[in-house]
């Protein structure tokens, strides 16, 4: 035995106002002036059914995690936080929760040199890697003259450029306005870049080419005292 889908037995608006015409006009008896009401409706029944809903029609973003990549300047947050507040230090378990609150998929890079003679800055970055940051960093280097090289910048504007194309949003710590042609760079390409770093102590280069500005001290509890 075969049965019918009830769908066959369906019509839609248009097809009833179609089927009536047609038995109408097959018929002698029919009006012209009814036959031309009949065409009007049919026509608005179209035009109706044409017409989709508007909250079909406003684009809507795709359901997917929102990949945000954060990279953290250590060496700069620490002289800056330094001069500024003295015996203070920053608290990166306070700064991971405040980066991943929003439940997006965020990636956390330090980037800091060492003394590798120095036991407690070894330690700390085992503690940054225990965080769930990942921890890029090198020795620091002697000059002949006496002074300390202890630079990551160059190291950090080529993972910001590499890792880009597949984030949605950059976050960087830091004051440093040597970054803000790389900021300036990844903005165009349409990523949404913000920057946290010591309100005094920003570059102001680096505040104008990013989309927002987060004073670190605005973060409740970022701050750690010796």
């Amino acid at each position: 035995m075969i049965y019918a889908c009830p769908r066959h037995f369906e019509h839609s608006a248009l097809e009833v106002f179609a089927m009536r015409f047609f038995n109408w006009r097959s018929t002698n008896d029919w009006a012209e002036g009814t036959g031309k009401d009949l065409e009007q409706d049919i026509e608005k029944v179209a035009r109706q059914q044409w017409n989709i809903p508007m909250d079909e029609f406003v684009p809507k973003p795709p359901h997917r995690i929102w990949r945000v990549g954060a990279f953290i300047d250590v060496q700069n947050i620490y002289m800056c936080v330094k001069s500024v507040f003295g015996h203070t230090k920053i608290n990166y378990k306070v700064l991971r929760d405040f980066l991943t609150r929003d439940g997006a998929l965020v990636k956390m890079v330090a980037f800091t040199c060492y003394d590798p003679e120095n036991r407690s800055q070894v330690d700390f970055m085992h503690a940054l890697a225990l965080m769930g940051y990942r921890v890029v960093a090198k020795p620091l280097k002697r000059m002949p003259d006496g002074n300390i090289k202890a630079s990551m910048d160059m190291e950090m504007a080529l993972e910001i450029l590499v890792s880009a194309p597949y984030l949605d949003e950059i976050v960087l710590v830091t004051g440093d306005g040597d970054f803000a042609p790389i900021v300036d760079h990844v903005a165009r390409m349409g990523k949404i870049v913000k920057v946290i770093g010591p309100d005094r102590l920003t570059s102001p280069d680096l505040i104008r080419v990013c989309d927002q500005f987060i004073n670190l001290a605005q973060i409740d509890g970022i701050f750690v005292v010796d």
